[in-house]
């Protein structure tokens, strides 16, 4: 999934660019408030070193499944689970089969949570800007949920995770993403990590579907400057975007943006 590319069309969100304020550092501490507010998120903040561990495994995987097939991965995996011999052909390693997914951090989605208007209310400065933020958060999850890419990721907070993490990890690299191969690598590697979050275990579907939709709308902004910066040949824009995608990094996943690595 090429996210800079799909989402391009987010520019186009009216006024947005007339609207803009150049204090990243203050929308920072915005988005540092409204993230504050769920409780539910703070939970992300503990789970990228279990996630880089599972992104590993899940990409070698999926080297494996490509050379020698689904079924004689499986069986494999199988074998080594029970502890038998394999009769895997040389070069074919693999250890006990991935867990079965528990899929925590899928919701059954309501109408509205409001989410967009209160990441408007806390990162605008004036009603302008609150207007132009909220509509930027919508238009964002509309985009997102329009791509036939992002089915699987649909209403489910690891799906959101994963458009966050790649999103904004592209945008500080400079436009470069990922393989759609490591792209769902990184989708099913924070699935895994949060079936084992005893948090998201007990959270409820309208928490879920808040950080969801946060997440998503903390990706719309930076996306739109950088493509619009991009677009007009603006480096201050796109070294703003830059920076503030590098905070958010920072914010969600407690690492210096500089250590995200989705490639291995």
């Amino acid at each position: 999934m090429n996210v800079l590319r799909a989402l391009v069309v987010l520019v186009a969100v009216p006024a947005f660019s007339q609207t803009w304020s150049s204090n990243a550092g203050g929308w920072n501490t915005g988005y540092g408030t409204v993230y504050s507010s769920f409780g539910v998120a703070m939970a992300t903040q503990n789970i990228y070193n279990t996630t880089q561990l599972n992104l590993q495994r899940a990409i070698a995987r999926q080297a494996m499944i490509k050379r020698f097939g689904l079924a004689a991965v499986e069986k494999a995996e199988r074998a080594a689970q029970s502890g038998q011999p394999s009769s895997a052909p040389a070069g074919l390693e693999v250890s006990a089969p991935p867990p079965r997914p528990k899929n925590l951090g899928a919701f059954k989605p309501a109408k509205n949570t409001g989410t967009a208007r209160q990441l408007g209310d806390a990162l605008g400065s004036t009603p302008e800007e609150k207007a132009a933020i909220a509509t930027l958060a919508s238009a964002t999850r509309e985009a997102f949920e329009s791509q036939p890419d992002t089915k699987p990721w649909r209403n489910n907070v690891a799906g959101a995770l994963a458009f966050f993490i790649i999103g904004n990890a592209s945008i500080v690299a400079g436009g470069e993403e990922p393989s759609d191969a490591t792209s769902e690598a990184l989708f099913t590697a924070l699935g895994q990590s949060l079936d084992a979050s005893p948090d998201f275990a007990k959270a409820s579907a309208k928490e879920k579907q808040q950080l969801y939709e946060l997440l998503i709308g903390f990706t719309g902004l930076p996306l739109a400057l950088f493509a619009e910066g991009k677009e007009r040949g603006d480096e201050a824009q796109v070294k703003t975007a830059q920076e503030l995608s590098a905070k958010l990094l920072e914010l969600v996943l407690k690492v210096d943006a500089s250590q995200v690595k989705l490639e291995p």
